[in-house]
């Protein structure tokens, strides 16, 4: 028989502390013998299912452990057993060679952002349809219920101010081509979110009294509201929105640790929907359907460039109202980018 493989090391009897210096031989039939080096007593013998190699860390010599729990350590660092010396090829060169290293190091974290940030929604985006309705209905139902027990109470309007809100809602629902036929508007008096609106995956929109009452003058602006948030619906970007985080967790658990727990974020996202704003590419694109929209209405596009000045101007002038105002503003595009797309439609 032909050896395949001679290495001196150390050998070490399972349950024994005690080192013997060793040569170990492997002949082409893969079979084991390790012999000490002074005496050249076998210390032991073994058929190829009686052994494995360990893992290939560069730098570090790759131990050979039999099934009794001994173990043979090369003293060479750079020896690779038969088996490891022709597949390790390449990747271990890479893996030993300072230039990769580094280049690794400074690669991963552009990688893991182009990951995160470029492909993620684009996978979300593809994956949008593939998602029931029956999940996009329970995410919707379960944010509601979250959010009417925590930061939603009663709302305050008078009738009048509601019956205008409703107006127009109604209007768009009867005049628009929309896809989603499970719509609902809700009006609240929120502390926590001020003057705001929100849509959420089922067709549930969610308008404040603050909100309302600072548009209370301009009806047409409350209208380019409720569509900017039609748009969110219609783009369904709640759902994508949780298809990118739910494809970001999976990627950071995968690559930093356990990713027990990624897939309770679908269903169990509470107000997770809300604290992760949209991206402003969602925000824009909402914001293009409100203003299509109203002059499918037979609407001027300058109703949205109002309600975006009256909540600037809002928070501007009134530092009590000021942080709460931000939270709709600071989501969004750039205010006076979004003022001025209104008004050069206009023109």
């Amino acid at each position: 028989m032909n050896t395949v493989a001679n290495v001196t090391g150390q050998y070490q009897h399972a349950g024994s502390s005690t080192l013997y210096a060793a040569v170990a031989v492997i002949n082409d039939q893969q079979q084991l013998q390790i012999c000490c080096q002074q005496s050249g007593d076998v210390l032991s013998e073994s058929a190829a299912a009686d052994y494995r190699y360990g893992t290939i860390i560069p730098g570090l010599p790759v131990e050979l452990r039999l099934r009794d729990g001994a173990v043979f350590l090369p003293d060479d660092a750079h020896f690779r057993w038969p088996s490891q010396a022709r597949s390790s090829g390449w990747a271990a060169r890479l893996e030993s060679h300072k230039l990769s290293i580094v280049a690794a190091v400074l690669l991963s974290p552009l990688l893991l952002w182009w990951i995160i940030f470029d492909l993620m929604p684009i996978m979300a985006s593809a994956a949008v349809p593939l998602v029931p309705d029956s999940v996009k209905q329970q995410m919707g139902k379960q944010t509601f219920y979250t959010l009417q027990k925590t930061t939603l109470k009663p709302t305050e309007l008078s009738a009048s101010a509601q019956a205008t809100v409703h107006y127009h809602w109604q209007m768009a629902l009867q005049k628009l081509p929309l896809t989603n036929k499970n719509y609902q508007l809700h009006l609240y008096k929120s502390d926590f979110f001020g003057a705001n609106a929100f849509a959420l995956p089922d067709g549930t929109v969610v308008m404040t009294d603050d909100l309302v009452i600072l548009l209370q003058n301009n009806p047409d602006a409350i209208l380019a509201v409720l569509l900017h948030e039609m748009g969110h619906v219609e783009g369904q970007h709640s759902v994508r929105m949780v298809a990118q985080s739910l494809g970001a967790t999976l990627v950071i658990g995968i690559l930093f640790g356990s990713p027990d727990g990624v897939a309770d974020l679908l269903l169990g996202s509470g107000t997770a929907l809300l604290q992760n704003a949209f991206s402003r590419d969602m925000e824009r694109e909402a914001d293009n359907f409100s203003l299509t929209q109203l002059q499918v209405l037979g609407k001027s596009p300058k109703a949205f460039a109002d309600a975006m000045s009256a909540l600037l101007e809002a928070s501007s002038a009134d530092a009590s109202t000021s942080n709460q105002l931000l939270k709709y503003l600071s989501t969004h595009p750039d205010t006076a980018e979004r003022i001025k797309l209104a008004t050069d439609l206009q023109q």
